[in-house]
């Protein structure tokens, strides 16, 4: 039986079926570690991005400490970014929310609430990466080149998802607008 480090050498060079014995050897270990941080369903997705991650980009990854501590950190900070997305998203649905409160106190509590309703549904029907561009250049303030950069995309890429993701918010909204 090959050692973690040894098939993550073969992985470097291509090699499937070690990919497969290494996937198949931590895939379970690592979804009960990510389930501690997230949902079950997601924890299954959040290990399967890990595993396609390390396929995709084993010729340029170095592995300095055992393979297993690589796969555990890669996987919990996965799961950080998940809960972090969820409470960024929450708060601006919450701050949102209160604005159009605000913005909305002549048109009475009834509209408000309806128009608050088909914002937030709106924002859940961007695509997760407009919706990232967005609530990044948005809500967190970043710059284009700071949310391309912190994305791994070009600054055109981050251009092109805010302004689809603006074209479908104002179609969303247009009878308010």
């Amino acid at each position: 039986m090959d050692t973690d480090r040894q098939l993550f050498e073969l992985i470097r060079k291509g090699d499937r079926e070690a990919f497969d014995t290494l996937f198949r050897r931590w895939y379970p270990q690592l979804v009960a570690y990510a389930d501690r941080f997230v949902p079950r369903e997601e924890a299954e997705n959040v290990v399967q991005d890990v595993m396609l991650a390390l396929w995709k980009r084993a010729a340029a990854t170095s592995i300095t400490s055992s393979v297993s501590s690589y796969l555990q950190g890669a996987v919990r900070n996965r799961c950080l970014n998940i809960l972090d997305r969820k409470q960024t998203r929450e708060r601006y649905y919450s701050a949102v929310r209160l604005s159009v409160m605000e913005a909305t106190d002549g048109i009475g509590y009834a509209s408000a609430k309806e128009l608050s309703t088909l914002l937030g549904k709106a924002l859940g029907e961007l695509s997760e990466e407009q919706r990232r561009a967005f609530e990044d250049t948005r809500l967190r303030g970043l710059k284009y080149s700071e949310a391309a950069a912190e994305e791994g995309v070009s600054v055109k890429t981050i251009e092109y998802r805010m302004s689809q993701a603006l074209k479908k918010l104002r179609l969303a909204l247009a009878e308010w607008l």
